[in-house]
């Protein structure tokens, strides 16, 4: 350790990024507590499967602790927490996609969004994921306009309108004939991860499979 690393961690020391627990080193993975904590999805409950997606994995329940964290990640501006998603999400990846995709892109945020935000928190989770997996995570898609938040909207059948229609591939030659990883944040009624991996299909792709790292209980 440098001399200058260890003042920093006598005045800010290293805390675990999903729980503030007091950490010995830095450290971007789940503390040991928080690795056997009870919102992390288990085997079969992260897989489900779609319609224009062959099969989508999640790493952990959008509830409780984790829920408030990424909604932290996704609106109040702190983008450093997808080195922490990233490496978990890779995990349920290499467990239950191997072999499965060619190329690894996101759902993309509206350019009004990404203006406001200042980031595009669903492609910081994909590089940050890609990176863990030894990839390179490449835009694929655009969002045409701005929508309504899919939080906002209470129905599936309102979310799947909400999303119809509002994502293109500018360069199909990139998608024609590949196997896509898509990613994104958060899984609900699967309407956003639908209408993405539809418009990657439409434009060639061979085949789609999804990954997000947090997945709304269903009741």
């Amino acid at each position: 350790m440098s001399i200058a690393s260890f003042f920093l961690d006598l005045i800010y020391p290293p805390k675990c990024k999903f729980c503030g627990a007091s950490l010995e080193r830095e450290s971007w993975e789940p503390c040991p507590k928080c690795q056997k904590a009870p919102f992390w999805l288990e085997g079969a409950q992260g897989v489900f499967d779609g319609k224009h997606f062959l099969r989508c994995v999640c790493a952990g329940w959008y509830q409780g602790a984790l829920r408030d964290q990424v909604l932290a990640f996704k609106f109040s501006d702190h983008p450093q927490y997808a080195r922490a998603y990233g490496p978990v999400l890779a995990r349920q990846v290499r467990l239950f996609l191997p072999g499965t995709y060619d190329v690894i892109t996101w759902v993309p945020v509206s350019r009004q969004t990404l203006k406001k935000r200042g980031y595009d928190q669903a492609r910081l989770l994909a590089e940050e994921t890609a990176r863990a997996l030894g990839r390179e995570a490449v835009p694929l898609l655009e969002k045409a306009r701005a929508t309504p938040a899919q939080s906002s909207l209470e129905s599936a059948a309102r979310r799947r309108k909400n999303v119809k229609g509002v994502y293109a591939v500018p360069r199909p030659e990139q998608v024609t004939g590949q196997r896509v990883l898509l990613i994104d944040d958060i899984l609900t009624t699967g309407s956003t991860l639908e209408e993405a991996a539809r418009t990657l299909r439409a434009a060639g792709a061979a085949q789609v499979v999804a990954a997000a790292f947090c997945r709304t209980p269903q009741d």
